[in-house]
């Protein structure tokens, strides 16, 4: 079957590569395969996806291309150290919420996430479920099913929850302390499986949304006419959150 779709999601990186440098390498926790030619994903699942019960709908395939990530990054952090900056001397609690989001945003891995399931047993009986990788470097992220949830945003402090199964995501939320600057009607779910849902929580406009374990909750900023950097904040987060790699 020809895989003309999947190399366009995968050349990108490989436009810089010439054939002093044309590999393909993968890093899989901690670990580094180096390919010479283009393997394919079941070639590159092959030696470790047997050695623990992987999740699979939350493993995920990044390209390390930093160069745009990077850029919004400091673009956020720009924008919390402005809003930091202007609570003070009204509002130390919430300057010091602001702070610590641009602490955890800094600390953040960022690459490429490339929209494509990663499943050992799918990519052995499914042509389509098993991609060829182009010349480039890469991060394969694996592991076991996860019992938390990110919790970040116009939050008090971001922190890891408890998965709660079966639960509406407003179940989260309500064990929350949301600033000031916070919007309280939805929060967007970065799922698992990078799937990015904007989720009503307010009582009058709830919908039952659950949470995948390992997801990210963000709490937007509170957005307005006098205030238009934070609907272009809220949505560089949201970015970031989803080429995070976990």
């Amino acid at each position: 079957m020809k895989n003309l779709g999947l190399i366009g999601l995968l050349a990108i990186g490989c436009l810089a590569c010439n054939s002093a440098t044309a590999e393909v390498t993968v890093q899989v926790n901690q670990q580094h395969y180096v390919f010479a030619n283009e393997p394919r994903l079941v070639d590159v699942l092959a030696p470790i996806a047997t050695e623990q019960n992987w999740y699979w709908p939350a493993a995920a395939l990044y390209e390390i291309d930093n160069s745009e990530l990077e850029q919004t990054r400091q673009e956020v952090l720009n924008q919390l150290s402005i809003l930091a900056k202007a609570q003070l001397p009204m509002n130390a609690p919430l300057k010091l919420a602001l702070e610590q989001l641009a602490a955890d945003i800094t600390s953040w891995t960022l690459a490429r996430r490339l929209p494509i399931a990663i499943d050992y047993d799918l990519a052995r009986i499914k042509a389509a479920a098993n991609p060829q990788f182009t010349h480039g470097n890469y991060i394969l992220a694996l592991a076991q099913r996860s019992n938390i949830v990110h919790v970040l945003g116009a939050v008090n402090y971001s922190q890891h929850v408890t998965h709660l199964p079966n639960a509406d995501v407003s179940d989260y939320m309500a064990k929350q302390t949301l600033t000031d600057l916070a919007n309280k009607d939805f929060v967007v779910i970065i799922q698992a499986d990078g799937t990015v849902v904007k989720a009503p929580v307010d009582y009058w406009n709830k919908t039952h949304q659950e949470v995948m374990p390992g997801s990210q909750l963000f709490v937007p900023f509170k957005e307005s006419l006098f205030s238009p950097e934070l609907s272009k904040m809220n949505q560089q987060i949201v970015k970031l959150a989803s080429n995070r790699v976990l």
